[in-house]
């Protein structure tokens, strides 16, 4: 019955003022662009702080990569990432469009992009991270406009 009650002390203690949510302090521009026929792919850093006074692992992320309304990719996990306690990290995520999505949106607005229009990209979700079983996760949102005239 002890340890029944521990386990539900510390599961409520993690779960309320004992855990503090992460906090994206920046989000770097997309980097090492490359733009091909088939797509893009480029890297995305997230600075992260952990406040809490244990250390939690970056395990997934669910992000979407969008132009305009249109689903032209997704934002993954390079690797999970350890984050001290009361430390920040940089999380390493991949950028990738889905193949001929990117294409889709060069098509629709060609003419504007000959014009020299940047793509306005759109990367939303959200960084899962756990600690002692729990999971929780983190939103993000980055804009960034790219020149991908032909």
């Amino acid at each position: 019955m002890t340890l029944w009650a521990g386990l539900c002390a510390l599961t409520l203690g993690l779960s309320g003022c004992l855990y503090q949510d992460l906090e994206v302090l920046s989000i770097e521009d997309f980097s090492a662009v490359r733009l091909s026929w088939d797509g893009m792919s480029a890297d995305m850093v997230v600075d992260v702080f952990n406040p809490n006074p244990y250390a939690v692992t970056v395990t997934e992320a669910d992000v979407r990569l969008r132009v305009q309304q249109e689903v032209v990719g997704e934002v993954t996990l390079r690797e999970a990432k350890v984050i001290r306690p009361e430390a920040r990290a940089s999380v390493s995520l991949q950028v990738q469009t889905i193949d001929g999505a990117l294409m889709r949106v060069v098509k629709q607005d060609l003419m504007n992009l000959l014009r020299g229009a940047d793509v306005p990209f759109v990367a939303e979700g959200s960084v899962t991270g756990k600690a002692f079983g729990l999971s929780f996760s983190v939103p993000i949102r980055h804009n960034q406009t790219l020149n991908i005239r032909p």
